[in-house]
């Protein structure tokens, strides 16, 4: 909390989250990702699969066009308000993801007398676009490609039931894949960990100059919405699938690592949890 200053200038309280303890320069966004590239193909043609517009992809694309028209207004006041560039091309990419996100997740909705198809539904989705894009940028990536920002205590990683190996298959596989969004220009420095003090139950990502973020805040937002998260959730959430672990939840927090301020909160962190690691019964 920020309870203002001290008369010798120091803080009263933290108000700051905490950055990232290594700072990258964030590269500057490829143009292949300035409309979306083959991150968004790959959620369009995942969406048709799992039922959005009923299959139909020319009225997928009219929902897709028609939310665009709703939102442009609104995007392009904010691209005007940038005078850099690169700025610009990382607002062109959050328009594209949002209406994108958001013309699929309106499509995936079920009707009003089938409502328990929308977990099965969305769900199918968010793997399927999670697949999908590691075996774009990570096909072959496999447990030694993970490595744990804290050394390994085994003493204290005992308490789980899932087969540790193939979890880190999976943290491998997401590594390689966030090396290749880095290089996109899509994400900054990150950090992939299991914490001590959780015994192996969770995982948790932290991702700085996160530039979807406000895109997914925006989704987040909307009140009937059902897709939570974008890409890097899909991943975790197909790879947890793959390799057959369940999970309590998968948490996102949107973090401005400067300041808790509500009048001066602008997020550029994503922190995600992956809690309650357990083997997928049979």
């Amino acid at each position: 909390y920020d309870n203002g200053f001290r008369k010798d200038g120091t803080r009263i309280g933290n108000p700051v989250i905490g950055g990232l303890c290594k700072r990258e320069p964030l590269l500057p966004l490829d143009e292949s990702m300035v409309d979306g590239g083959f991150v968004l193909e790959s959620a369009f043609n995942c969406a048709l699969q799992a039922g959005a517009a009923n299959g139909d992809a020319e009225a997928l694309k009219r929902s897709i066009v028609k939310m665009k028209d709703l939102v442009r207004p609104s995007f392009d006041r904010s691209i005007s308000e940038k005078t850099s560039e690169e700025e610009k091309k990382r607002k062109l990419l959050n328009f594209a993801l949002y209406s994108y996100t958001r013309a699929i997740d309106d499509d995936l909705k079920p009707s009003s007398s089938s409502p328990s198809s929308l977990p099965t539904t969305m769900k199918k989705f968010q793997i399927a676009w999670g697949r999908d894009l590691i075996a774009r940028w990570a096909p072959n990536a496999n447990r030694s490609d993970y490595f744990s920002p804290f050394p390994d205590k085994k003493d204290e990683f005992e308490d789980f039931d899932y087969d540790k190996g193939l979890l880190l298959d999976s943290l491998g596989a997401l590594k390689v894949a966030l090396d290749q969004m880095k290089k996109l220009g899509l994400i900054g420095y990150y950090e992939i960990s299991i914490p001590y003090d959780d015994y192996g139950s969770v995982v948790t990502v932290a991702i700085d100059d996160y530039v979807p973020i406000n895109s997914e805040l925006l989704l987040s937002e909307q009140n009937q919405n059902r897709i939570v998260g974008g890409p890097v959730q899909a991943m975790i959430r197909s790879l947890m699938d793959r390799v057959m672990i369940d999970y309590d939840a998968l948490d996102s927090f949107y973090i401005d690592p400067y300041t808790t301020k509500q009048d001066e909160y602008n997020p550029s962190q994503l922190l995600l949890s992956l809690n309650g690691l357990r083997k997928r019964k049979s």
